[in-house]
């Protein structure tokens, strides 16, 4: 066929008619997408429903009575390595696979057809945690559970195909209020029991720090840090912002700035020493120094990266800091004989330099919350010093030492793993 011929044969769209086909098929994708993700969620499922089944697959020994939990944090572990995903994304999806299809079939059903995201069902699989009867609970409260289950189930089943997300949670919400059978101070002691601190990066060498606790301590402390501000702006040589005065004046306070109690806990820094003279000094910078300096940055070890400027102020003022020049370092013990078996603090404090996160091959929790393994045992005379030495998080020290994971060092210190089912971890490339 000629293309003349061709083209004549092509379908010819009015422009109402193309936005049509085009919508239809960004809803075809999404359904797909819904779909795909319960598809997975279910075939982890079925590995760990493997694992607990048989344990054997990836423990040397059965007797342990917390042997079907150490082979499923092993086959979770061994998902997380071959999927690229962390073992808490793994141990989510499994557990909203195994909670929705026990007790929220409906909202499964749609789910498995497309029709409902893992994010609905994950805020279904919630609700069914606030209206669970207690432990110990008698027959009519077991059967008042499975009734609110099954409410919760048939109305996020129909709310998923009609309703926005802020819509279907709000309705969840006042359902889940409606049936959990908790008095309000008994909802609230069991909510205290979630209360948690964490820290989340965020982009300029900025990160948020999250504090989830009583609604009235919050009101309280976000009134004293506004009233506080308030008045410190009254000061005509004050140029920050009431939203930056609260900011500063949290850190401070949380750090115990100027009190007896300040922080002493270190956070590791590193600072190129090329980078921290450019920015004490404010001399003009040759184009190589230049491009060495953009390769370089100061760093907090394990987490975001500093601007020249706050790395020379946090050198020169905190003492809240651990500091290290990158270049050299001089004067560190790093060796010690086989009388010890404990790392010295001059030796945990290098490994975490050097490692800065678990040294095993994709895993991202810092070091400095590590166990320090001995890569060959001390017990069959490896030694305590650093070539013998590496941080592990709890979580893969314990694979190491109670599953039939291996992990094997690598000559650069980093930690190459190979699952009982025969995956091996490949090495990360280095950053940019």
């Amino acid at each position: 066929m000629d293309a003349a011929a061709h083209e004549s044969s092509s379908p010819v769209w009015e422009p109402a008619e193309e936005i049509g086909v085009l919508l239809a098929d960004a809803e075809c994708s999404q359904v797909d997408a819904n779909r795909q993700a319960a598809v997975q969620a279910t075939r982890m499922l079925r590995v760990i429903q493997h694992a607990r089944r048989h344990p054997e697959l990836y423990l040397d020994g059965i007797e342990d009575a917390r042997a079907v939990e150490y082979a499923e944090r092993a086959a979770v572990l061994d998902l997380a390595l071959r999927m690229t995903m962390t073992e808490e994304q793994v141990r989510g999806q499994v557990f909203l696979a195994e909670r929705a299809q026990t007790h929220l079939p409906a909202l499964w059903e749609q789910a498995v057809t497309g029709f409902a995201s893992l994010y609905l069902l994950g805020r279904a699989v919630h609700a069914l945690g606030l209206v669970a009867a207690p432990g110990d609970a008698t027959a009519a409260e077991r059967t008042a559970e499975r009734a609110a289950f099954h409410a919760i189930d048939a109305a996020c089943a129909e709310w998923s195909v009609s309703c926005t997300p802020g819509t279907f949670n709000r309705r969840l919400k006042r359902l889940t209020d409606r049936l959990c059978p908790l008095s309000p101070e008994a909802g609230h002691a069991r909510a205290m029991r979630d209360r948690t601190v964490y820290v989340e990066d965020a982009a300029g060498g900025m990160a948020w720090f999250h504090a989830l606790m009583p609604s009235h301590e919050a009101r309280a402390a976000f009134r004293r840090a506004t009233s506080t501000a308030k008045h410190l702006t009254k000061d005509a040589r004050e140029g920050r912002t009431r939203d930056q005065i609260r900011a500063d004046l949290s850190s401070a306070w949380l750090r115990g700035v100027g009190t007896d109690t300040a922080v002493k806990t270190k956070v590791f820094v590193t600072i190129p020493v090329q980078l921290l003279t450019a920015a004490r000094d404010r001399a003009p910078i040759d184009p190589e120094t230049a491009r060495v300096l953009a390769a370089e940055q100061a760093e907090i070890v394990g987490g975001d990266s500093i601007d020249p400027v706050t790395a020379a102020q946090i050198f020169t003022d905190t003492t809240a800091f651990h500091r290290v020049i990158t270049d050299p370092i001089h004067g560190v013990i790093l060796d010690m004989d086989r009388r010890t078996y404990r790392p010295t603090k001059a030796q945990r404090d290098w490994l975490i330099l050097k490692h800065r996160t678990c040294a095993r091959d994709g895993c991202n929790r810092l070091a400095a919350d590590a166990d320090i393994d001995h890569r060959r045992p001390w017990a069959t005379g490896g030694t305590t010093n650093t070539t013998n030495l590496a941080p592990l998080c709890p979580r893969d020290h314990t694979h190491h030492h109670r599953t039939r994971t291996r992990y094997r060092s690598r000559p650069n210190g980093t930690i190459q793993t190979t699952t009982p089912t025969g995956h091996t971890t490949r090495q990360e490339p280095p950053p940019f």
